[in-house]
């Protein structure tokens, strides 16, 4: 029989270590160096076995820094005392994973039993190791999870033969607090409990017990219990039973829970939900519930007085927003569809009146208002709303309102007529004024054979001058009717502004006792000529009207951004606010007119209206150094007018 040559033994042996799924090492038991690693620290300690050996404290400087001194400890202690070691630490690999090792390891010794080399072997058992760390943490979890739940959880035997409630063999702490026994008295006693079971209430739990025992089917019960010291106390009782690999019954896994305040709270709820009824279905008005969510059907509460307000039966429009749409009066559906949109889009309280169809043809006013409720999160749940019938206050303001606009035309008659009289009374004056001076100087023309020329060339002007203010008191009013009519257009053409500003202002025959200061620049603009000098002669006349002889008075022209500014201001009493925009109506008098001469109240008039045909305005402002300033701005462009 032949033997193997050494050489071959020793690649046997060198294929069968590094064949093992582990880390063969040696080490020299005088200086603890590495003098061997197998090249499975490659694989499970992720570096080379040469590191090992080439470095001395390789080794225990990638051992983790919490395992460490009790790694090296041990290793040190077997080296020192020559006797087998077994330990377990994390190894770091080269990216900073971990590796759990156990380590084992035994000296070799001399004759006289002192230790020459340490040999071991390096086994990975991380697997090991987390699924011992996943056990523990469960069952930490677990025990803590039974230990801190709100209520009791139990375990009570299942023996079949048993017709409702069996032993308890396991009870959680929480039977301290929620009924005050200790888990040990409660279990020295496991069927007593029975006992202490509310009289009232055993039948039902023995019901429950018998409808399910006999197919395993979770159990469910409410019932009373008393407390250790004679407290009432509503428990809420569930359980599953579990069954062994065969289908056997084991026993059963529950939890008792403590639900005498939910009952309280449930018995406070149902209290207040009634007085809530009561106190909705006796309100004059219909409340309602309506759901945020279109396919919970619109409606889903609304009280028992719409059947008076609408004519209907709640049924009718629960669940069935068609139906609610539909008894909307027709006119009035899209201002309830914008303010439900407007309510959508922002959250805010939802209000509108309209007119809601009865049954019997009639139509009723409504105010429906409700608000958004939302839950403990923010998010919408319903919108709750009142619907009150106000057709009578409807009616009654419609009559306020009709006699309101009764009361509104009435004065507007007492005002035209006070107008009116107003307007007579300045027309009679401006009219007999002018008429008794003609009258007068004809009268004297015709009795004074004698007159010179020159006495009679002066009588005769003086005719001609009342005949003229005459004219232009009926050509002023002439020209108000047919602006108010829409029949007269201005002929525009370029006119230099300043020079019809100078000519007006010298063919005057109204300054006297005043001082005119002329302040004009050239400006050419596209206007009526005729027009911008009745708004001047008119603007004149009424700073000649409203201030005393000796008053100074400023005329400009200047241009104004696109346009071009005519202003006539004077040093007077000026314009009160409240009047700026009155006198520039017909027949209106500012509250400074003279009382000798009151004039007919259209001059300001039609130097608005004439200013506004040109596509300008008029206003008037106080003057800087008190008095009135007059302005009237025109477009150098001109109005929308073909020239002519």
């Amino acid at each position: 029989m032949s033997s193997a040559s050494p050489g071959s033994e020793l690649r046997r042996l060198r294929a069968l270590v590094g064949d093992l799924d582990a880390v063969v090492w040696e080490a020299d038991a005088s200086s603890g160096r590495f003098t061997f690693v197998s090249e499975g620290a490659s694989e499970i300690l992720g570096y080379p076995a040469k590191v090992f050996l080439h470095e001395p404290s390789f080794w225990a400087d990638h051992i983790h820094p919490d395992d460490r001194e009790a790694a090296v400890k041990e290793f040190m202690a077997g080296l020192a005392e020559g006797r087998p070691h077994d330990t377990e630490y994390r190894f770091l690999k080269p990216r900073g994973d971990v590796v759990w090792v156990r380590d084992i390891g035994h000296a070799v010794t001399d004759m006289e039993g002192k230790p020459v080399t340490i040999r071991g072997l390096m086994v990975d058992v991380t697997q090991q190791k987390l699924a011992e760390e996943h056990r523990a943490e469960v069952e930490q979890r677990y025990r803590l999870l039974v230990e801190r739940l709100p209520g009791i959880v139990y375990i009570e035997d299942a023996d079949p033969s048993n017709v409702g409630p069996g032993r308890f063999t396991y009870v959680s702490q929480a039977i301290e607090r929620i009924l005050g026994y200790t888990v040990q008295e409660w279990l020295a006693d496991p069927t007593g409990w029975i006992d202490r079971l509310h009289p009232d209430d055993l039948p039902t739990m023995r019901r429950a017990y018998e409808g399910v025992i006999p197919t395993g089917a979770p159990y469910a019960a409410d019932y009373r219990m008393f407390a250790k010291d004679g407290h009432i106390v509503w428990i809420h009782d569930e359980a599953v039973l579990v069954r062994d690999e065969e289908g056997l019954p084991l026993y059963w896994q529950g939890v008792m829970l403590d639900v005498s305040e939910q009952r309280r709270a449930d018995r406070r709820a149902e209290d207040t939900e009634a007085r809530y009824r009561s106190l909705v279905e006796h309100l004059p008005a219909v409340a309602y519930t309506e759901s945020v969510r279109d396919e919970e059907g619109g409606v889903i509460y609304v009280s028992p007085q719409v059947r008076s307000v609408l004519g209907v039966e709640p049924a009718t429009l629960v669940g069935s927003p068609d139906h609610w749409l539909s008894v909307i009066h027709p006119e009035d559906r899209d201002l309830v569809a914008a303010a439900n949109d407007r309510s959508n889009e922002t959250g805010e309280p939802y209000l509108a009146e309209y007119r809601m169809l009865r049954p019997d043809g009639s139509q009723i006013w409504i105010h429906d208002e409700s608000v958004l409720v939302r839950d403990e999160d923010g998010n919408p749940r319903f919108w709750q709303g009142v619907m009150l019938d106000i057709t009578e206050r409807r009616r009654t303001e419609e009559l306020e309102r009709a006699l309101a606009t009764q009361r509104e035309e009435a004065a507007e008659l007492r005002a035209l007529d006070e107008l009116k009289n107003t307007f007579l009374q300045a027309v009679s004056h401006d009219l007999r004024t002018p008429l008794a001076a003609i009258l007068g100087l004809a009268v004297t023309l015709e009795r004074q054979d004698g007159l010179d020329g020159e006495e009679a060339r002066d009588l005769a002007a003086r005719i001609a001058a009342n005949a003229r203010k005459l004219d232009r008191m009926v050509t002023d009013l002439l020209d108000l009717d047919r602006i108010s009519r829409g029949i007269v257009e201005p002929k525009v053409k370029r006119t230099d502004l300043s020079a019809l500003v100078r000519r007006v202002m010298a063919e005057s025959e109204v300054v006297v006792d005043r001082e005119i200061v002329l302040d004009v620049r050239r400006v050419i603009a596209a206007v009526d000529p005729a027009k911008v000098e009745r708004i001047v002669e008119n603007l004149l006349s009424n700073a000649l009207r409203h201030t005393p002889p000796g008053s100074r008075i400023w005329v400009r022209v200047s241009a104004e951004g696109d346009g071009a500014l005519l202003t006539i201001e004077d040093d007077g009493p000026g314009v009160a606010p409240e009047h700026r925009a009155d006198i520039f109506q017909p027949f209106r008098q500012g509250a400074g007119a003279p009382e000798h001469s009151p004039g007919v109240g259209i001059g300001l008039a039609l130097v608005a209206r004439f200013a506004e045909l040109h596509g300008g305005r008029a206003w008037v402002q106080d003057r800087e150094g008190g008095g009135a300033s007059f302005r009237v701005w025109l477009p150098v462009a001109g109005p929308a007018a073909t020239e002519g």
